[in-house]
């Protein structure tokens, strides 16, 4: 895949991503219900595609950083479950979207990938559009809480940091693709006793699994596809700042199903923060100049 070509999947894994706040929202069950059940249906449906159509790169890795992906990615698809259950979408993409700090930090000393000046910019300014969204009103009752929301959503944040940082380590060594399945099939292992806590007598109980099912391929599944597809052609910064896409569309998914308003701030932070994806994926994009050129 040339390099165009993984930026492209780049920009659509976050517009499958930007789904999975509404149908988090949609469902009546618990967020630790909907993340063991989505997250088996999708394990089981990326086990299927890679074993079908990447039969000689698939196998299951079992070695330290894989593992950490999976862990660190279990913990992720976890606690977004529970901050979007407990705030709005909006300040859980936003909270999950400090990622790129993480990376920067991190990054040199995991990686031995410099972080260059250019990228520290566009960090301060995706940083800033998305502490806008923190201007709108806080809310605690009626099963929302906003402060213990952006807590867990906070901690999700520095897993999905963690998560892209041995990503793109692994992929140095080929795509790291079993990483998944395997973080797939650890999260239904402690949501277990909420997968099966749901009254499944109940009138709607089936077409709540169907739509975990639906959240877990579709959403889900597709997007892991396009982005581990990616990871091993793109820097870290570049795995985690483009698909910074997904905190302007979460919000508006979520408003259009289930009328959850995003805040006045929120729509002009998701406008900052789309510029500054646009830029940094055209500049990714952009022919290098050869040795000797200025820029």
């Amino acid at each position: 895949m040339t390099r165009k070509g993984s930026v492209g999947f780049l920009l659509l894994a976050p517009l499958c991503w930007s789904l999975t706040g509404m149908f988090v929202k949609f469902i009546p069950w618990s967020s630790w219900a909907i993340a063991g059940w989505r997250s088996l249906f999708s394990g089981l449906f990326l086990w299927l595609v890679f074993k079908t159509f990447f039969r000689s790169e698939f196998r299951l890795d079992w070695s330290r950083d894989n593992l950490l992906i999976a862990v660190f990615y279990s913990a992720f698809s976890t606690l977004f479950a529970l901050s979007t259950k407990l705030t709005t979408s909006a300040n859980t993409i936003l909270l999950q979207y400090t990622a790129p700090v993480w990376v920067a930090f991190l990054g040199p000393w995991l990686l031995k990938e410099k972080t260059i000046r250019r990228d520290w910019i566009f960090i301060g300014i995706t940083i800033f559009g998305m502490s806008l969204f923190l201007l709108n009103d806080m809310k605690i009752g009626e099963g929302r809480n906003d402060v213990l929301g952006l807590i867990t959503g906070a901690a999700c944040g520095f897993c999905w940091g963690m998560c892209v940082i041995f990503m793109r380590k692994k992929g140095a060594e080929g795509t790291p693709l079993s990483s998944m399945v395997i973080a797939n099939f650890i999260t239904p292992v402690y949501c277990l006793w909420a997968m099966f806590s749901v009254d499944f007598s109940d009138i709607g109980a089936a077409a709540n699994l169907g739509w975990c099912a639906v959240l877990g391929i579709g959403p889900l599944g597709l997007g892991y596809i396009f982005y581990l597809l990616a990871i091993n052609k793109v820097t870290a910064l570049e795995a985690a700042l483009i698909p910074s896409i997904e905190p302007l569309m979460n919000p508006i998914w979520t408003w259009l199903v289930v009328g959850e308003v995003p805040g006045f701030w929120t729509i002009v932070g998701g406008s900052v923060v789309l510029t500054v994806v646009l830029i940094r994926g055209w500049l990714s994009v952009r022919p290098q100049p050869e040795a000797g050129q200025t820029v």
